[in-house]
């Protein structure tokens, strides 16, 4: 038949009446094409309606997909305009005509041609003839591609399974359901889901109302009027119980395909799925949301608690900052005048009497300035407070500094003494000096205090090399009274002792060994000891150090050379390595400082003393007039700043914590050019009280140029004096 060519007989005689009444698929908004638009978006099948000349009317994606172009492209548009295959497009056309004409549906098993890949598929049609509103003929195509499961199986049984799975709409419910009577017809699949006779075909809606959960059943309802009285397509989860009880989540979709004349809904249809895995993984989402949104609010007011904790710790610890500070400052300024007074009278002429109690005082003082020191440190460092402050250093002078602060003691108990060094070790080193120098004393100064006969030795050796390092290994050997396995454990504890009467007998606070332990922990570093009752004790510590650069190419030897010399000052062999280069360095130098000294007390200096403490500048005055200097005081900052407006000085002796205007500012202001002091250069060297870490670097910043800590030692505030710059 051309275009123009009659049917054979009037289209509306092939039709039933309810046929006739069947809306036209190409309208917008006819029931049918709703229908059409829900199951296609849905489908992954073939889907398509063509005129009797085959030209389609719709087409869905996946069709468009096979032929390579898009649905809205193929519409007034025949197979042959995107099938390359003739013989295919003559045979759809001669199939839908003769179905068309006998006006009855009918399964098809049919090929097409895949334009992009020039493969064949192959298809299971489901072909059903309409009329449009004008009576004129159309069919419904829904293909179901079965090329896998025709080249897995035999094709009478890939028939059977394909034509099964198509009435199931690929494994969903499928439902009809007739508004006016109630009825509700359904495949096989709809009822296996709901867990009832697959073999009945029909029920009745409220045979599936009674199985909705109590909870779902009116939100289903409303769901369902909505769609019949407002043409709303119907799309609702809801709950199923089923006669084994078991609970199952469905998504359920549809829309009214069918109204009469009046507008009112006469057939629904749909399909739903068992959505239950699904909700699972979503309620399963839920409670992990809510469990982190929980472990988040935990979390929060953890974090909201450490805050606090932390701030309350910065507070606590910036509390007792202050507090060490303080008492550093308060516990300095008597012991200045306690241990200053003491040495200056002891420089006057006294009985023996005399003399016996001054230097009791004098030995007290230094003993109870030892037990602050170890108290202020042991706090500093329990506070997080105590830093390390890396220099260069040479190792010989750290052990000999070591040895002369204990000669006095290694004479009166008539020890020997002995320094190994090996010789592979570089003299110059850079590490935590102070610090390192501090356990080295306290663990020589304890060998020495319970060795009542025999001998106390210092030996230094390495352990490993590192890059630009190494590290080495100190014992202090001692044939002292030695310590039982079973106290080792608390010897590095705070305030411990091996035994009470060990307090009573040989004094001490029990401090010293902790912070030994913790300052060669800050080191890097590991410290132990080997010891048995009256066999003496090895207390070892190591650290690693850096080389300074060129030491250890000059003093790297073969072997572990060890060289040896005598200490007279001692008394007793004292054992190390010393050249005689560095012997000769060092009386030179010294020699050196004590003309340097000589000369400025030759030369008398001019000197401001800044102090509000009546005993410390007394103490001050006095021992400043012994070098032969001339001396003017003030009593704070603002008295200092104005008197330097007025007079020259060689230097200022400043002390940090004064009234009306404190040591920190007062330099500030002298070297400002606006106070107007005739020598805003002047050497100030701050004299003070202030002895934590970090006090000396405050003095830097302020401006000062030199710092001696009180209590003063004497030697130290005299190399101060010996940098101030000639006129």
């Amino acid at each position: 038949m051309t275009d123009d060519t009659p049917l054979p007989h009037p289209v509306s005689s092939l039709l039933p009446r309810e046929a006739r009444a069947a809306g036209d698929v190409r309208g917008d908004d006819t029931p049918l094409h709703e229908l059409f638009r829900t199951v296609a978006s849905e489908s992954r099948n073939v889907i398509l309606v063509k005129d009797w000349h085959g030209r389609f009317i719709f087409a869905n994606k996946v069709l468009a997909n096979l032929y390579g172009t898009t649905p809205e492209a193929m519409i007034g548009k025949d197979d042959g305009a995107f099938n390359p295959n003739a013989d295919q497009v003559a045979f759809y056309l001669r199939n839908i005509q003769d179905i068309m004409l006998r006006f009855e549906p009918e399964v098809v098993f049919e090929d097409s041609t895949d334009v992009a890949t020039g493969q064949t598929r192959h298809y299971q049609s489901f072909k059903k003839p309409l009329r449009d509103a004008h009576g004129n003929l159309q069919i419904l195509v829904i293909a179901n591609d079965i090329t896998d499961v025709r080249n897995a199986q035999e094709r009478a049984e890939a028939s059977e399974r394909q034509l099964k799975d198509l009435q199931n709409v690929i494994g969903e419910g499928v439902w009809d359901w007739t508004i006016a009577t109630g009825v509700l017809r359904h495949n096989a699949r709809w009822a296996d889901m709901l867990g009832l006779d697959p073999a009945v075909r029909q029920r009745n809606l409220d045979d599936l109302t009674a199985l909705i959960h109590p909870d779902d059943t009116e939100a289903f309802l409303a769901a369902l009027d909505v769609c019949v009285a407002l043409g709303r397509p119907f799309n609702h989860e809801y709950r199923v119980t089923r006669p084994d009880g078991s609970l199952i989540w469905l998504h359920d979709r549809g829309d009214v395909v069918e109204r009469d004349e009046q507008g009112v809904a006469v057939c629904m249809v749909g399909s739903f799925a068992d959505i239950t895995t699904r909700k699972h993984a979503e309620q399963q989402l839920i409670d992990e949301r809510k469990r982190v949104e929980l472990l988040n609010e935990e979390m929060a007011q953890t974090l909201q608690m450490v805050r606090t904790m932390a701030r309350d710790a910065t507070e606590a610890n910036r509390a007792k900052s202050d507090f060490l500070a303080n008492m550093s400052h308060e516990i300095r300024t008597p012991m200045n005048g306690i241990l200053g007074m003491s040495h200056l009278l002891l420089e006057t002429e006294l009985t023996p009497e005399q003399r016996e109690f001054a230097t009791a005082i004098r030995a007290s003082g230094e003993g109870l300035l030892a037990i602050i020191n170890d108290i202020l440190d042991f706090s500093k460092i329990e506070a997080g407070m105590l830093e390390l402050e890396y220099v260069d250093f040479n190792l010989d002078e750290l052990l000999a500094d070591v040895t002369s602060l204990v000669n006095v003691r290694v004479r009166e108990k008539g020890l020997a003494f002995y320094r190994y060094v090996d010789g592979v070790v570089p003299p110059r080193l850079n590490g935590a000096m102070v610090r390192l120098r501090q356990v080295l004393l306290n663990l020589v100064a304890n060998a020495v205090k319970f060795t009542s006969r025999g001998s106390v030795s210092i030996t230094v050796s390495k352990v490993a090399d590192y890059p630009s390092g190494l590290c080495l290994r100190f014992e202090v050997q001692d044939t002292g009274i030695g310590i039982a396995a079973a106290d080792v454990a608390d010897l590095f504890q705070p305030f411990k002792q091996v035994d009470a009467s060990t307090s009573r007998k040989y004094g001490g606070t029990g401090l010293g060994l902790s912070i030994s332990k913790r300052l060669v922990t800050l080191m890097s570093g590991q410290i132990g000891v080997t010891s048995a009752p009256n066999q003496g004790s090895t207390f070892w510590f190591e650290v690693p150090l850096q080389v300074v650069e060129g030491a250890a190419a000059v003093h790297a030897l073969a072997g572990a050379a060890v060289s040896a010399v005598a200490d007279a000052s001692a008394g007793m062999p004292l054992q190390g390595r010393q050249s005689a280069a560095e012997s000769t360095g060092s009386v030179a130098t010294a020699s050196a400082t004590a003309a340097g000294e000589a000369e400025r007390q030759a030369g008398q200096l001019e000197l401001l003393l800044v102090e509000d403490n009546a005993i410390n500048m007394a103490l001050a005055k006095a021992l400043l007039g012994r070098m032969g200097h001339r001396v003017s005081t003030a009593n704070n900052g603002q008295e200092a700043v104005d008197l330097l407006t007025r007079q020259r000085f060689d230097a200022v002796l400043m002390d940090c914590q004064m009234p009306v205007l404190d040591g920190f500012e007062a330099t500030r202001r002298i070297r400002s050019a606006d106070a107007g002091v005739l020598q805003p250069n002047i050497r100030i060297i701050a004299m003070t009280a202030n002895a934590m870490v970090g006090d000396k670097e405050r003095c830097e910043a302020a401006g000062m140029d030199d710092y001696v800590a009180k209590p003063i030692n004497v030697g130290l505030l005299k190399a101060a004096l010996a940098r101030i710059p000639l006129n």
